[in-house]
């Protein structure tokens, strides 16, 4: 990720096999880093990252009662923005505070159908399967979609 929270690699996800709905897992040093890809790869899913801008700003503060929830909770609060919006994430930076809470600037752009091509449409981020572990120096993160 390189601290700018572009993407800028095609490892940014691994994409979960799940039977009718679809999942990301993400890996990182930091957990900001991972909440960071699995906003890049929730948008990539969504609508070829490579087509958006980043001329617009977004600031996200979400809380939980645990960091999987958090995850849970971040990337619905971007569902909501692009459900109310159309917007869409380019760049991402995010901070992890204790408690459970994230702040965040999204850089992006407004989604337009002549620009982006819909790839697929969320229904719901769901809590099936969702974690957010530390093992062996990395971080990991997982997390399914309602599509």
């Amino acid at each position: 990720m390189g601290g700018n929270g572009e993407a800028k690699d095609q490892n940014l996800y691994e994409i979960i096999d799940h039977t009718a709905d679809v999942g990301l897992r993400v890996r990182g040093r930091h957990v900001a880093e991972v909440f960071e890809k699995a906003a890049l790869g929730f948008y990539d899913l969504m609508v070829s990252l490579k087509a958006v801008e980043a001329g617009a700003v977004r600031h996200v503060s979400v809380e939980a009662e645990a960091l999987d929830d958090l995850l849970v909770q971040w990337l619905s609060e971007l569902l909501y923005l692009f459900e109310v919006e159309g917007f869409l994430g380019k760049k991402v930076q995010v901070v992890i505070h204790p408690q459970w809470s994230l702040t965040a600037a999204v850089q992006g752009d407004f989604f337009d159908p002549k620009r982006h091509e819909l790839k697929l449409l969320y229904k719901a981020v769901t809590y099936h399967q969702a974690s957010v572990d530390f093992s062996d120096g990395t971080w990991t993160a997982q997390v399914i979609f309602d599509i």
